[in-house]
């Protein structure tokens, strides 16, 4: 029953939208941030409906350790819903770093650029420039953005190894890194076989926020590790799976 919910209210949602959308673009020739003022306002409420419908029943930490600036916030990854669950908790409505793939899929990808998503096609050099160039963009104009270094969505215990190069961003903008432990968001999905959504009580825990530019030499040299050790002791003092 919760898949055709939300599924039925997600296909219903990019179809019934799509003159507000047009609006939206129209807005953004003129006056970019308010296109993605309004896209986040609509995105937001459509997550918030999603997890409802869903039956996630959601536990914040953390959360007094954001700062009132524009961050990156470095995550763990491991369900679909890891999206929607730090767009509505974190109070910044972040844009995402989302794979190359995620652009082909008409009406979505509309949505995606109207909150700041940025796309990148992981075996382009080119592209990977690019898009830390727009996200130093976004930061400076006040746009907090969400990487997870892992890269894709990891269904092992152990977390995936954090890219080195996924902290770029933080450090050219010179904002704040913000550490996300997300616990058991897959207990929703991707822990069993098929498509069944199912509720579940997934946790978002927000770490202390750091400059890269304070940390010393050999931890800023492999940033990577260093965030992926913070938010594994998060994890562990949770006590959740190393995941």
């Amino acid at each position: 029953m919760k898949n055709v919910l939300v599924l039925g209210f997600f296909l219903l949602y990019l179809i019934i939208m799509i003159p507000v959308h047009l609006i939206i673009r129209i807005i953004g020739i003129w006056n970019p941030e308010l296109r993605y003022k309004i896209g986040n306002f609509f995105v937001y409420w459509a997550f918030r409906w999603v997890l409802f419908q869903a039956g996630a029943h959601v536990t914040i930490e953390g959360k007094d350790n954001i700062p009132d600036e524009p961050v990156l916030f470095v995550s763990n990854h491991r369900s679909y819903f890891d999206i929607l669950l730090i767009h509505t908790s974190s109070g910044k409505r972040p844009g995402f770093v989302a794979k190359a793939e995620m652009d082909k899929f008409p009406l979505l990808n509309w949505w995606m650029r109207d909150i700041c998503c940025l796309f990148l096609d992981r075996n382009d050099l080119k592209s990977g420039l690019q898009m830390i160039k727009d996200g130093v963009e976004l930061i400076k104009k006040g746009h907090s953005m969400v990487i997870c270094p892992e890269g894709t969505r990891s269904q092992q215990k152990e977390m995936l190894p954090f890219k080195e190069g996924s902290l770029k961003m933080a450090d050219r903008a010179g904002c704040m890194v913000v550490p996300v432990a997300l616990i058991d968001s897959d207990q929703m999905l991707e822990a069993r076989p098929g498509f069944h959504i199912k509720s579940g009580s997934p946790k978002v825990i927000y770490g202390e926020p750091f400059y890269l530019k304070d940390l010393d030499k050999e931890n800023k040299k492999h940033a990577g590790a260093y965030v992926q050790g913070i938010i594994k002791d998060m994890i562990d003092a949770a006590g959740g799976q190393t995941i």
